[in-house]
């Protein structure tokens, strides 16, 4: 393997979303051994960029479920899809009492505040203030991310999947079982961000050992890499993955990497 790429949500952090203490000392050493580690994720670059460096990651990364390929403050990739297709669907989830939030160029931002986006912003030290869009804003707008919340989980994000299927867009979406949906651009995903990092790096896709453990990694998983999740993997994409550890979370992630990475002939876990 020459790369290591990782899931973050649910996979290097839990829900308490701290970057484990020893991860950056993990990267350092098996960077040390001449192989790369970054990570794939759904959170945006504004999210992402303070905990890509108290990682040490230092080659580019893939934020926005790859909607977004970034090294540093450098742009190499973004799509984005317009908002205003979209928008009965939006006004029809904030009836049923569901929390939006956007991401803009890497920013965060939401039209009305409710407890779920405050709870957000409480985990990440951050008050989030309700910005409305203006009718030019809804025809001119284009996100690189759109998350629909329903916190309450009692299947009324089934009416908003449905309302979305009916709606042309230039947006795709991934449903997380009966609590939320992602909206990228239709050619955004995981796998195709991780086919342009492998061509900008000069890297073959047998090379690359990609991690998750999300609906949002299947595609991910299915393109030629080498394939693995950790043990708290969704039941939907425990299938694709070729190896599930047996340690959850960033354990889980150590034990992967010493497995396919390290050939000392040793299977590695606690």
């Amino acid at each position: 393997m020459k790369l290591v790429i990782c899931d973050m949500d649910g996979t290097v952090i839990g829900r308490d979303e701290r970057i484990p203490e020893d991860a950056r000392d993990f990267i350092e050493k098996l960077e040390q051994r001449g192989i790369m580690f970054t990570v794939a994720t759904g959170r945006s670059e504004g999210y992402m960029r303070d905990r890509i460096e108290r990682m040490g990651i230092t080659c580019p990364y893939i934020a926005t479920n790859g909607a977004t390929i970034l090294h540093g403050d450098k742009v190499l990739r973004r799509v984005q899809f317009s908002i205003e297709p979209l928008r009965g669907v939006l006004n029809e989830a904030r009836k049923l009492g569901m929390s939006v939030l956007y991401t803009f160029c890497g920013r965060e931002r939401t039209e009305y505040i409710t407890d779920w986006i405050i709870r957000e912003g409480e985990k990440r030290g951050f008050a989030y203030q309700e910005e409305p869009f203006t009718e030019e804003e809804w025809k001119n707008l284009k996100a690189d991310k759109l998350l629909i919340m329903d916190p309450a989980r009692q299947g009324a994000i089934d009416e908003i999947e449905r309302m979305l299927q009916a709606v042309q867009s230039d947006a795709l979406y991934v449903r997380y079982r009966n609590k939320a949906l992602e909206l990228n651009e239709k050619s955004a995903n995981k796998a195709a961000a991780v086919t342009r990092l492998a061509e900008l790096l000069g890297i073959a896709l047998d090379e690359i050992l990609v991690i998750g453990d999300d609906d949002n990694d299947i595609e991910m998983f299915q393109m030629g890499c080498k394939s693995a999740a950790v043990s708290n993997v969704s039941e939907n994409a425990r299938p694709f993955a070729s190896y599930v550890s047996h340690l959850p979370e960033f354990q889980g992630v150590k034990e992967i990497v010493r497995k396919f990475c390290f050939d000392d002939g040793v299977d590695y876990y606690e």
